[in-house]
C-alpha cells in the first residue's frame, strides 16, 4: 500500500470520527429540563400567565415570572393584556401575613366570577376560608388551601350561578412542611400545580 493511499485512509477515518463525535454531541444531547422548568416555561409561553404573590417573601427558580402586590384591591388584581391563566398566591408560611375579610371576599369574587385561582400556604386563615364560604370544611393537617375557578374538577364541588368551583385542601400538608419546608419543594409544587390547573382549564390532555 503506497504512502498516499495510507494518508487518504487515515484522513477518511479522522473525518468519520469527527462526524460521529458531532452526532453524539448534538443529536444525542438530552433535554435537561425538569418539571419545574417546563412549568415555568409553559406558564409564560403557553398561557402568558398573570401570577400575583401577596404576603411573605417567596423565592422561585430563575425565569418564573410573577408580580408582588402589596395590597388586595381591584386595581392590583386587574392586569393589562390578554392572559390565559391568572392566579393569586397568598404566602403565609410563617404566619405573618395580614389580610382582612373584605380582601379575602374580593379574592373570592375574582375566583368565582373571573376564573382566577387562589393558592394559600399557611394555617392562620384556614378557619376564615371556611367561615367566609370558600369551603364547607377544612381537612385535618392542611397547610394549604386552593380555591380554584379555572378548572371543572376537584375533590369538593361548590355550585353557584357561575358554575362549579373547587376547594382543595392539604395538597401541601403539615407533614410536608416539616419534611420539605426548608427546601425548594414548596415552590416547585406551587408552580407545577398552577401549570396543571392552566392546562386543564385549556383542555390540554395529559
Amino acid at each position: 500500500m503506497n504512502k498516499k493511499r495510507i494518508i487518504f485512509i487515515i484522513g477518511v477515518f479522522v473525518v468519520i470520527s469527527i462526524i460521529a463525535i458531532l452526532i453524539v454531541l448534538f443529536c444525542g444531547k438530552k433535554d435537561d429540563k425538569d418539571a419545574y422548568d417546563i412549568a415555568i416555561s409553559g406558564l409564560k409561553i403557553e398561557f402568558n400567565s398573570d401570577i400575583m404573590v401577596y404576603g411573605e417573601e417567596l423565592e422561585f427558580r430563575e425565569g418564573f415570572e410573577y408580580r408582588r402586590i402589596d395590597a388586595i384591591t381591584e386595581e392590583k388584581l386587574n392586569s393589562d393584556g390578554e392572559h390565559g391563566y391568572r392566579a393569586i398566591i397568598l404566602f403565609d408560611r410563617k404566619g405573618t401575613m395580614s389580610i382582612t375579610d373584605e380582601e379575602l371576599l374580593l379574592i373570592k369574587e375574582y375566583v368565582e366570577e373571573k376564573a382566577y385561582d387562589m393558592i394559600y400556604i399557611g394555617v392562620n386563615y384556614l378557619d376564615d376560608f371556611e367561615r367566609l364560604g370558600f369551603t364547607v370544611r377544612m381537612w385535618d393537617d392542611a397547610y394549604s388551601f386552593e380555591y380554584v375557578g379555572s378548572i371543572h374538577e376537584g375533590k369538593e364541588v361548590q355550585q353557584n350561578e357561575y358554575g362549579n368551583l373547587y376547594a382543595q385542601h392539604g395538597l401541601w400538608t403539615g407533614e410536608d412542611e416539616k419534611a420539605y419546608g426548608d427546601t425548594d419543594d414548596l415552590q416547585y409544587w406551587i408552580v407545577t400545580i398552577m401549570y396543571d390547573y392552566a392546562r386543564k382549564a385549556a383542555g390540554v390532555e395529559f
